[in-house]
């Protein structure tokens, strides 16, 4: 870290929706970081969440691809066989369940949780029996 005093942090590719609402209201705000730059390096028109209300910084481990490109498939390729397709789908679901329990791991007995929407709703089918937690998210967690 060029500066042992964070002052300031700029999510990028994000809808910052509540954000930095969540952030200034939560016990513990962890950000991950793709980049870490000297203070006063960034626009303050730019900037999101203010240091002071993050409390740890993890470096970012794998880049984060935004962007993904899609092409037509070659009419001559043949499709993809049902058991391939099939075997590709659990192990994506299996994954994505592995990631579920474990951060329902993490969550303990009264806490207030900011999910968001997708796969972060699942967590709560992991959580162990007599945890009870306060969920906040964007409209249609409860199928609306």
């Amino acid at each position: 870290m060029h500066n042992a005093k964070l002052a300031l942090i700029m999510p990028r590719y994000t809808a910052n929706n509540f954000s930095a609402a969540m952030a200034k209201n939560a016990a513990l705000t962890i950000v991950e970081a793709e980049e870490i730059v000297p203070v006063g390096s960034l626009d303050p028109n730019e900037i999101h969440l203010p240091g002071v209300y993050v409390d740890r910084i993890v470096p970012a481990t794998e880049p984060k691809q935004i962007e993904f490109t899609t092409l037509a498939p070659d009419p001559s390729t043949p499709p993809p066989s049902p058991t391939e397709a099939s075997a590709s789908k659990a192990e994506a679901l299996a994954k994505r369940n592995r990631i579920c329990r474990r951060a329902a791991k993490e969550l303990r007995n009264g806490d207030h949780v900011n999910l968001g929407i997708g796969m972060p709703t699942l967590v709560p089918e992991y959580l162990p029996e007599g945890v009870v937690v306060w969920l906040q998210s964007e409209n249609g967690i409860l199928g609306e």
